[in-house]
């Protein structure tokens, strides 16, 4: 009768541990629905920057953050036991706050300058932040597979929350007080995090970045076929990210706040279901799954018009659900695969890997928007005039977002999981 009490509270202990670390994504969630969401529409709108400007600034803004992220991998590495991970988790908000600041009040007449400053100071506080984040994920969890699929259920499940605040402040608040708001949700979530009972993390001084990669890419298949297919899905993702408001505004009509958050809902109410099919089956076999649905419910998009809300909405609804599947299964099989690579390579270190998938993030987010809104503009779509052409918005968000998903399915295939 003891024994099941202690067990109870044990798991009620750590039913508390992995909440509190996961509410961070809450205020994370709605910062990057206004960035990565808003921003691209807003400036895209503003006639002395322009479609293709907006896309080539957020591109080059990322790409400079993107060659941070081995560096500060390393060094987080390095210094993890001199100073702790609580310490780098505090850097992050105050340089995303101040970010956010910058993008949705730029200087007038500075505008591209406000543009890639904001996004620098925001992915450069992302990396601060979710490098040590994903690493404490692994660290409470400690050695048990279910746990860190867990933790990366809860970790993505409260992103959900965070993107309908992150709707509903741009929906019903003016744009000064809404990232007043966020900002300060970012200033109080590192006291979240302080609670957290973190164990000590062993990390020892190894091989170089780049070597270190490089033998993890070649000595591990898994690792390489999971990078390579979530760099495509997130390239589709951020197609569909980037677009999403400019084409409901431009071929669906309405308002994209209730279509977004339709979609995010069904993310949400997705989770558990994906969670439970995963925990039973084969994790990459339902993620393919979920994978070939979404590119299934896409391919009417590109024969939408302002006459097909409903269907739109049904769209929304079955590849938000599909969403669920790309939010918690690959970031469960990368944990995985750290866990047990640390286990057979000491110089194998959390920051050096996650920097990888943060690269990886950043690379599929900046070639969507460096990539896809020059050639909207080339190809004749201007939001900021009238009469724009409207079919290389229709084929660049109903078909590019497919095609980018059948590599991304392909190589799903090649990663070998133990059912």
């Amino acid at each position: 009768m003891q024994s099941g009490k202690n067990k109870l509270l044990k798991s009620n202990l750590r039913f508390i541990t992995f909440f509190l670390y996961s509410l961070p994504s809450i205020p994370l969630a709605a910062a990057q629905i206004a960035v990565y969401i808003a921003v691209p529409a807003i400036y895209s709108k503003i006639a002395a920057v322009g479609i293709g400007i907006t896309g080539l600034v957020i591109m080059i803004s990322r790409v400079i953050d993107m060659i941070t992220d081995p560096i500060l991998g390393t060094y987080l590495d390095r210094m993890v036991e001199k100073i702790g991970w609580k310490f780098w988790l505090l850097i992050g908000f105050p340089l995303i706050s101040i970010g956010i600041f910058i993008l949705f009040n730029p200087l007038d007449g500075l505008e591209i300058i406000s543009l890639l400053l904001g996004v620098i100071f925001v992915t450069l506080g992302w990396t601060f932040f979710s490098i040590p984040w994903w690493g404490i994920g692994i660290a409470i969890s400690n050695s048990n597979s279910n746990d860190r699929f867990k933790v990366v259920s809860f970790r993505e499940l409260l992103t959900i929350p965070g993107v309908i605040l992150g709707l509903f402040l741009i929906h019903f608040s003016n744009i000064s007080g809404e990232i007043f708001l966020i900002i300060s949700i970012l200033f109080l979530s590192p006291l979240f995090i302080k609670k957290i009972p973190i164990p000590n993390i062993s990390n020892k001084k190894g091989t170089s970045y780049f070597l270190n990669i490089k033998n993890l890419f070649k000595n591990n298949s898994n690792f390489k076929y999971l990078c390579l297919s979530y760099f495509f899905i997130g390239l589709s993702n951020g197609v569909t990210s980037i677009l999403f408001i400019l084409f409901v505004e431009f071929i669906i009509g309405g308002s994209p706040q209730n279509f977004l958050s339709i979609y995010f809902i069904s993310a949400f109410m997705g989770l558990p279901f994906v969670y439970m099919l995963a925990s039973k089956y084969n994790k990459k076999r339902i993620w393919t799954s979920f994978i070939i649905l979404a590119c299934i419910c896409f391919l009417p998009v590109v024969f939408l018009s302002n006459n097909s809300t409903t269907l739109f909405m049904v769209i929304c609804i079955i590849s938000g659900f599909c969403l669920s599947a790309d939010l918690i299964i690959p970031s469960s099989i990368q944990a995985d695969i750290i866990y047990k690579e640390q286990l057979q390579n000491k110089n194998v270190l959390v920051g050096k890997i996650y920097s990888v998938w943060s690269f990886i993030q950043k690379l599929s987010l900046a070639l969507s928007a460096g990539v896809c809104l020059p050639l909207l503009g080339y190809f004749g779509f201007n939001p900021s005039e009238v009469n724009t052409q409207l079919l290389p918005l229709s084929f660049a968000y109903g078909i590019i977002p497919i095609i980018l998903r059948i590599p991304a399915i392909i190589f799903a295939e090649n990663i070998i999981l133990k059912d």
